[in-house]
């Protein structure tokens, strides 16, 4: 996970980048509230503290295999 400002306001490029998953991806944890965002007009926003929440609550990346047995 890159650096996440808590503050700053992260769109769906930006949401992808810092998870390291695609923005299909994104769109959909969004769409389904696994993350906190807001839709304005048609663009995602989330907060990086938002990231941070799904970030701490998620055992693993979305888009890797669960290396457990």
């Amino acid at each position: 996970m890159m650096k996440v400002e808590e503050d700053v306001l992260y769109d769906v490029g930006g949401l992808s980048l810092v998870l390291g998953i695609g923005e299909k991806t994104a769109r959909k944890l969004l769409r389904e509230g696994k993350i906190k965002g807001r839709k304005l007009s048609k663009k995602w926003y989330v907060t990086g503290s938002s990231i941070k929440s799904y970030f701490l609550e998620s055992p693993l990346p979305l888009d890797s295999e669960d290396p457990r047995p």
